[in-house]
């Protein structure tokens, strides 16, 4: 059987979340023809990732786009979480609700407690570099996992190891899972004081609300996906070196002070960012190794 009649587990979780997500809006787009663009932008994800799985490029820089495109995928799908979370809350967020969570956990809002406690500009440009730490992690993680199966893989059969398959399907995994949460309990977060605090501040702050004005859609604030899809991947990374998972971990607790010291999540998010992130890599992980190690086919012409 050649590798172009597999499909691996992560391009199930993508094509399930796509069709998923190209049904929802099909049924609205009685109520806005917006909706039938977002369903046909969906169905085009969903049949790109047929090609892709298929009939993949067989070598050169285009074969890696069978590996890769998860990563490309990742903004289109959180794009979608304002959208869709409307469809079902007609426009409704959680805010207020989750505003009594947090001050009666706490006794306080952190998040604007941590910058009062923490000013200056030194504190404010590391703690927002730290919360952008979030994206060389994720994007980078992938890729040294993905470029260590491709290097050691032999050239007869799929470039991938086993290692990238378990990856994938697990930060997928958990990626999906906050996109559903978001969905269906969209919470802004406390972007209203980031704004008063932060607005054409500093250096980092500036560019970093430039991006997520373009990137980012409203209504993904509870649980942080930031601080919890961290954790999934330091935890999939499991490092033997224990000067590296120190340093890992570091990161993961600065961008998780970033996040709230920026006033881009509530202190709750956070905290179940931490606490989410744990019980979807067990959940997903788990899932995993309960099917199986995933076979890697040769084409039956190989050597």
């Amino acid at each position: 059987m050649a590798e172009s009649a597999v499909r691996y587990r992560f391009d199930k979780v993508l094509l399930w979340t796509t069709f998923l997500l190209f049904v929802i809006t099909f049924l609205s787009t009685r109520s806005s023809l917006v909706y039938l663009g977002a369903a046909l932008t969906n169905m085009f994800f969903f049949l790109l990732i047929l090609r892709i799985t298929y009939a993949p490029p067989e070598a050169g820089p285009a074969a890696w786009l069978r590996w890769l495109y998860p990563l490309l995928l990742l903004v289109p799908l959180n794009y979608q979480i304002e959208m869709a979370g409307t469809i079902f809350h007609a426009g409704e967020v959680y805010d207020p609700l989750v505003r009594e969570w947090d001050k009666a956990l706490f006794g306080t809002y952190l998040h604007r407690a941590f910058p009062d406690a923490l000013p200056g500009a030194f504190w404010r440009e590391l703690l927002h570099l730290l919360y952008i730490a979030y994206y060389p992690l994720l994007i980078g993680s992938y890729l040294w996992v993905w470029w260590h199966g491709f290097r050691d893989a032999p050239a007869a059969g799929p470039r991938v190891s086993p290692a990238l398959l378990r990856f994938a399907f697990v930060l997928l995994g958990t990626y999906c899972t906050y996109l559903a949460i978001f969905i269906l309990f969209p919470v802004i977060g406390p972007l209203d004081d980031r704004y008063l605090r932060f607005d054409g501040v500093g250096l980092l702050g500036p560019i970093i609300d430039k991006l997520y004005s373009i990137a980012a859609s409203q209504g993904g604030a509870l649980p942080s996906s930031h601080v919890g899809e961290s954790v999934v991947v330091v935890l999939l990374l499991r490092p033997r070196d224990r000067r590296v998972a120190t340093a890992l971990w570091l990161v993961v607790a600065g961008l998780t002070l970033g996040t709230v010291y920026g006033s881009f999540h509530y202190a709750i998010d956070a905290l179940t960012g931490l606490v989410t992130g744990v019980l979807f890599y067990l959940f997903w992980d788990g899932l995993y190794w309960r099917w199986g190690p995933e076979i890697q086919t040769v084409p039956a012409d190989a050597g």
